[in-house]
């Protein structure tokens, strides 16, 4: 059964890899990085107000509000973009929640986080498509379930317990995609978080529940997506880890990851021909058809429909040669240089891309110019993908930015030398570190 395979998996005893501890301290740094940029964004502030207690949800909204935080890869043709779910924060959020209030050390923190981690990809991967093009948020549904494994590790339930949690954290994710482009888009992954903390804390003091809440045929695959390829759970998990093979993107701009392979030809194109804006007559970006499908704003007026508009990826690209977390602030997205671009820009599905596959994000460029020149480019792998991958520097220079983004007090540094030596710190600093998020 699926939910015993995947909870005495993620319970049993751990060693983790030399080259995946590497690989998952660089995903917490990228995590607590978007966390603090999160922090200080307006739909922080009104969540704080209404929800001072709950420590679980604001961190995980401060990861996911600005698009800033990682992002899993499928691993079948048929799955929808290639993108499965977000899968740091949820997880993430819980462990820094739970972690401020149970001693743990940092070797188990760091074990408790890739095991969650790794049985959310293997989930998301393994349920079918129909669950995140009809509708779900699959950070929110998934997030759930691996905030409250994540949980139940540091708060060391057993088997029959975390089992209950799971059936617990199944009735209650959530989160609909017709909210993409709102604020209510990373309340998905605040509520994911803090939903699987509860889940674990109601499970640990005797709370009832499923414990075949996945595979049950009135269960969560059959429920949120009509079915799925145990398959690609069996005998997977931890083999490899999902975050080396086939790997969790790093975003390199706080937007969706379906415009980025775009935004990376773009920015190509762009220096090596010294494009300027006045030049361009139109540009055409050819995805396959279920790209606009997610990508639903295409004249946006504020930050949160820019995020989900190829047409702004494109125009900040063109006129800024950047698109960072200064270029979704209300005044950069009404620029009116960048305004004056968007019915320029043009997304169409594209043969090429749709033959290609949904698990690839192919992109097609078409820059044509005033002067009658045609420039071309295309390709599926943005920079942060596994196949383009941002180095350590460029991660620590995120993660700096976003520090400085929220005005942290020593731009970060004590918080980044904590996660570089994650696996070795003492009870006393993993505290230190869940205490230094707002």
């Amino acid at each position: 059964m699926l939910t015993a395979e995947v909870c005495e998996w993620v319970v049993g005893p751990h060693a983790l890899p030399g080259e995946a501890v590497a690989v998952l301290k660089r995903h917490v740094l990228d995590t607590v990085g978007v966390m603090l940029a999160g922090s200080v964004s307006r739909p922080a502030e009104i969540a704080r107000a209404v929800f001072p207690d709950r420590r679980a949800l604001l961190l995980g909204l401060y990861g996911h509000i600005d698009d800033y935080d990682d992002t899993q890869l499928a691993t079948r043709p048929e799955s929808v973009y290639g993108l499965l779910t977000h899968p740091s924060v949820p997880a993430l959020a819980a462990l820094l929640a739970v972690g401020a209030r149970c001693p743990c050390s940092g070797a188990d923190f760091l074990t408790a986080f890739a095991c969650a981690t790794e049985a959310e990809c293997r989930l998301a991967d393994a349920i079918d498509p129909r669950h995140y093009r009809e509708g779900f948020h699959s950070s929110g549904t998934l997030g759930t379930l691996a905030a409250a494994l994540a949980a139940c590790q540091l708060l060391h339930l057993d088997l029959k317990r975390t089992r209950i949690a799971i059936g617990i954290a199944a009735s209650m994710a959530a989160g609909l995609r017709e909210n993409f482009g709102t604020m209510t888009k990373g309340l998905h992954v605040g509520r994911a978080a803090q939903g699987g903390v509860e889940a674990a804390d109601l499970a640990g003091r005797g709370w009832t529940a499923t414990t075949e809440a996945l595979e049950a045929p009135r269960g969560f695959f059959k429920a949120f997506g009509g079915g799925f390829d145990g398959t690609l759970v069996h005998g997977r998990l931890g083999n490899p880890w999902y975050y080396r093979d086939p790997g969790v993107s790093i975003k390199p701009h706080p937007g969706a990851s379906l415009s980025h392979p775009a935004m990376w030809e773009m920015l190509r194109l762009a220096l090596d021909h010294d494009l300027q804006p006045d030049q361009v007559d139109s540009v055409s970006v050819g995805t396959s058809s279920n790209v606009p499908n997610a990508l639903i704003h295409h004249l946006p007026r504020d930050p949160y429909a820019a995020k989900f508009s190829m047409e702004y990826a494109v125009a900040t690209i063109l006129v800024r040669r950047r698109c960072g977390l200064r270029d979704y602030t209300p005044e950069a997205v009404l620029e009116p240089a960048v305004q004056d671009l968007l019915p320029k820009v043009s997304l169409v599905t594209d043969p090429v891309a749709e033959a290609a596959g949904f698990h690839r994000m192919l992109s097609r460029v078409t820059v044509r110019l005033r002067d009658g020149r045609v420039l071309f480019a295309e390709g599926d792998a943005g920079r942060g993908h596994p196949a383009n991958p941002m180095d350590d520097e460029e991660v620590a220079t995120k993660f700096v930015d976003c520090a400085r983004w929220a005005d942290v007090e020593d731009g970060g540094t004590r918080i980044a030398s904590l996660v570089t030596r994650l696996e070795e710190l003492t009870v006393e600093e993993v505290r230190e570190l869940c205490q230094a998020l707002p």
